[in-house]
């Protein structure tokens, strides 16, 4: 076996390779507090900083070409620069993309996610995952008259604090513990917020049964059941509920059906969101925002999901499992502990301790593959079977050179 790397070898090569980064950074330090507009996208000694995108593939201002497996955190299901997005999107903008009136083109991609997920009647847009499990907050507290929220230790709903476990509001329950959420679903909680999966909390599918048994126990207690499917709607059709047999309450969305452009939205029975957010019905929720539904993001989503067919979801998960499988044989190899969980298109590489982590991304970046600090990646339509071939490739070399750091 080939000896191993340091941290500070890595972070060294890293430095050596990527000047023009660097310098990018220090400039993005002096107007942007530390030097990034997203927590997210934050690693040591300093982000690589991404020129633009084709397909499956990534380009710095170094000139290195990288594999995309992050696609802006599973928000790009086809990839970068998406030809059939960019020409609908091209095609609108001599047309105006913003007004102050409802647009066909808003209906359009409202009618095809009630026509992809049943248990939406309804629906309305915002500008972000964030915003729509806000305004999913309003319409549960206005609709059962209570105010808390019952949430997952590791979910993640979005960034504002009334969402955050520090909330007043919110009380947590450890993910896939029944007994625990039978425990804490008191008459005050007005619904039960849940993602298929905890995405940003290492990709931790559900335990069989658990989310079907949780919307039974939400409803027996009067709360709602709001699903979080921002990142898991790619994985089918009817998103993660149809494969779980669940009617969610309400659903929140994001990511996918924006097409690459900031939107987000809330689905759900059309009496909960006629007579609370509807204009017409008397003392609704006052929600507004300048951008909801902007045309860009509807044309850009409905182009994006009308591409993201039964096939290409299939090709997806089938693809994501065998490079699940040889991402962990790889590991084995040699000869770090690692552990790879999967919910459909999206994994998710566990290792012990921050610091492996951070010498495995590091090393991959070095090795010409584009993935997330926390071991969070994903896969998109615009990957070949060589693609996948090189991501197995490269893990296993990074893998190696990372050892028993």
């Amino acid at each position: 076996m080939a000896s191993t790397t340091s941290n500070a070898e890595l972070v060294d090569e890293y430095r050596a390779r990527t000047p023009a980064s660097a310098q990018t950074f220090a400039r993005a330090c002096q107007v942007l507090p530390g030097g990034e507009t997203r927590a997210v996208t934050s690693y040591l000694p300093y982000p690589v900083t991404i020129a633009e995108g084709h397909g499956a593939r990534l380009c710095d201002v170094d000139g290195h070409s990288y594999l995309d497996l992050v696609n802006n955190y599973t928000s790009l299901v086809h990839g970068n620069a998406f030809a059939p997005v960019t020409e609908a999107v091209g095609e609108l903008l001599p047309h105006g993309v913003a007004f102050a009136s409802p647009h066909p083109l808003q209906i359009a991609l409202a009618e095809l996610l009630i026509d992809r997920l049943p248990s939406l009647e309804r629906v309305r847009f915002t500008n972000s995952g964030t915003e729509a499990s806000l305004l999913a907050a309003r319409i549960a507290v206005r609709a059962t008259g209570r105010r808390r929220l019952l949430m997952f230790e590791g979910g993640y709903h979005g960034s504002a604090a009334a969402l955050l476990p520090t909330s007043p509001d919110v009380v947590t329950a450890p993910w896939n513990d029944l007994d625990a959420v039978a425990a804490t679903l008191d008459d005050g909680v007005a619904a039960v917020f849940a993602e298929p999966f905890l995405g940003a909390g290492g990709v931790l599918p559900s335990a069989p049964g658990f989310l079907a048994a949780l919307q039974e126990l939400a409803h027996s207690r009067g709360a709602l059941l709001v699903l979080d499917e921002v990142q898991s709607l790619r994985n089918g059709i009817g998103g993660e509920q149809r494969r779980h047999g669940l009617t969610p309450d309400l659903t929140v969305l994001g990511k996918i059906i924006g097409g690459g452009f900031p939107i987000g939205a809330v689905g759900g029975r059309s009496e909960l969101l006629e007579l609370t957010v509807a204009s017409s019905t008397t003392d609704h929720v006052a929600h507004s925002g300048t951008f909801n539904g902007h045309l860009a993001a509807t044309v850009a989503g409905a182009t994006a999901l009308r591409h993201l067919d039964a096939p290409a979801i299939e090709w997806l998960e089938d693809s994501a499992a065998q490079l699940a499988g040889r991402i962990t044989e790889g590991a084995t190899a040699a000869g770090v502990p690692a552990t790879v969980s999967r919910a459909g298109s999206i994994l998710n590489v566990h290792l012990d301790g921050p610091d492996r982590h951070a010498a495995l991304h590091l090393a991959l970046l070095l090795g010409g593959v584009y993935t997330t600090p926390r071991g969070m990646i994903n896969l998109s339509t615009a990957l070949a079977p060589a693609d996948l071939d090189s991501a197995a490739t490269a893990y296993q070399l990074a893998f190696t050179r990372v050892g028993t750091v």
